[in-house]
């Protein structure tokens, strides 16, 4: 009777070093289970492993996710195991003789079987090509602030391929907030050997090691592309400065699907954040001030008049936010921006000239000018970017980075037709449009620092690398790739039906070249003209 009951199970073991262990079940036993034991919805498996590592549910619909590595033909080593000694795990077919990238792209559903005792219940197991991160919080996605725990799946390896840590976390964005797919800011937290709760630095699926990270909801975004494609060309463009060889004047991010209190909630971009780290902001010396940053992430709720006739000075003035290393709020805190300010407002063009080698790096202000203009950055303008410090042996210089990028590539906002304050679509005039970013405009306009010669030769750079035909079509190729043949992008369709979707990718690829041929046109010998366009 033993030997008949090992019989009706057999245990698909990898051959060689390639392929998956698990148990699969033959008829007669998948038979024998659903005609003596009960049927149930009560969730009996709650912990399913692979290798010994416990997987992420997605409880209303009783699927289990494995990340893999998408990019391999191969199975992964590994064994699947129920983690509970008191339920059985049958699978009702060997899915090891699929073909792994095709299961991973469309999303598969696997069924199996948990037995425990006299009922059972089907459970369904999908492979994603994309990291995981799963949030448990005993509060709701839309609290502004809360605590909880956070796990971690990586895809490409099997390796220490898990963490967890203590999480803090805020709902972010000003205009993604609106959205019911909300962005947040993560703080990974541990606890010390006294039993204090302290920050945790890690280094999250390649990105910086730190204890704070952004997720991007991309809610808008039908291609779920801008956000990294723009932050990535801008990397190639202008992110770093020689003279400071640890700023990053940008960031980077990674794919990931998300899971809420044991819920599928989506694909999002998971970012390291630009911060005092970041910017490498040093603090106050004898012969300097600390080195602070000012982001704009509003419109600017006061002007320069009332800005500079204030009295109370706090981390937040005017639309702009205090980011660095002050430790007393002061004018001279904000004094760097203040003088910015005026000296781009100043409407003496022989003044914006003499004073431009003094206020900014020359060279920084027109890669953000040039790049602006090549990815369509209307949002960037006057919001959504940093105004840094930084100080040398010739004196304080400000240097630009931007930031939230998905307004871009033709992407504006629209006149709303549902409850939400605005829609966002492509509008291709954009594409034959400048966009005006004053500051750069004034100083081509007026020659200062030799800027027509600068961006003739930034655009030249850019063309011959991040801005090249060649390399911008393998990066949309390359990122259509992660979100889609992961299987993320249809499962983030299918949570957020209301969530921008379905982007051409062909059609984003032909208008990305239009532009830069347009650009071509002015850029070399005929910026006057390009700044006679009309603009969004």
């Amino acid at each position: 009777m033993l030997l008949a009951g090992f019989l009706r199970v057999v245990i698909c073991w990898p051959l060689g070093e390639n392929g998956v262990a698990y148990v699969m079940a033959e008829e007669e036993r998948l038979q024998q289970v659903r005609q003596t034991c009960e049927r149930t919805t009560e969730n009996i498996l709650t912990d399913l492993r692979f290798n010994q590592v416990s997987l992420v549910q997605d409880v209303d619909t009783a699927t289990f996710y494995l990340p893999l590595n998408m990019e391999e033909e191969l199975w992964e080593p590994g064994e699947i195991t129920s983690g509970q000694p008191d339920v059985e795990i049958l699978f009702e077919k060997s899915f090891t003789g699929e073909d792994k990238q095709k299961a991973i792209r469309e999303g598969t559903r696997f069924e199996f079987l948990a037995v425990q005792g006299g009922r059972y219940r089907s459970y369904y197991l999908v492979f994603t090509g994309l990291p995981i991160v799963s949030i448990e919080t005993a509060e709701t996605a839309e609290t502004e602030v809360f605590g909880g725990s956070i796990r971690f799946w990586e895809a490409n390896t099997k390796r220490d391929w898990f963490r967890s840590n203590i999480l803090e976390a805020h709902i972010r964005g000003n205009t993604s907030r609106l959205y019911p797919k909300k962005g947040y800011k993560l703080t990974l937290k541990k606890q010390d050997r006294e039993g204090n709760v302290v920050k945790d630095k890690q280094a999250i699926f390649g990105l910086r090691e730190d204890d704070e990270y952004i997720l991007s909801a991309m809610y808008t975004d039908a291609s779920k592309i801008r956000d990294k494609l723009c932050a990535d060309i801008w990397s190639g463009m202008g992110a770093y400065e020689e003279e400071f060889p640890h700023m990053r004047l940008g960031t980077r991010g990674t794919y990931v699907e998300v899971f809420f209190n044991g819920e599928y909630w989506g694909l999002y971009l998971l970012m390291e954040p630009v911060d005092s780290k970041q910017l490498d902001l040093r603090g106050e010396k004898e012969d300097r001030p600390a080195e602070n940053a000012y982001k704009s992430s509003t419109p600017q709720s006061m002007t320069l008049e009332e800005f500079l006739a204030s009295t109370e000075w706090t981390e937040e003035m005017g639309g702009y936010k205090l980011k660095g290393k002050a430790t007393e709020i002061t004018q001279e805190t904000w004094q760097p921006l203040l003088d910015y300010l005026q000296w781009s407002n100043t409407p003496e063009d022989e003044v914006f000239v003499a004073q431009a080698g003094q206020m900014v790096d020359g060279d920084n202000l027109l890669q953000i000018w040039t790049y602006l203009q090549a990815v369509m950055g209307i949002d960037n303008r006057v919001k959504n970017m940093y105004y840094v410090t930084k100080y040398t042996e010739d004196g304080r210089r400000m240097y630009l980075a931007p930031w939230d990028m998905d307004l871009t590539l033709g992407d504006t906002l629209q006149d709303s037709e549902n409850e939400y304050p605005w829609d966002v679509g492509q509008n291709p005039m954009i594409y034959r449009e400048r966009v005006n970013f004053t500051v750069g405009d004034r100083m081509i306009r007026t020659h200062a620092m030799d800027a027509s010669e600068r961006v003739a030769r930034i655009w030249e750079q850019a063309r011959q690398g991040v801005l090249g035909e060649g390399a911008l079509l393998s990066a949309v190729d390359d990122l259509h790739h992660q979100v889609q043949d992961s299987g993320a992008l249809r499962r983030d369709g299918l949570r957020w039906p209301r969530s921008k979707q379905g982007e051409d990718y062909e059609k984003l690829k032909t208008l990305l070249c239009y532009r830069m041929e347009l650009l071509d046109g002015y850029f070399y010998d005929n910026l006057e003209a390009y700044l006679d366009l009309g603009y969004e």
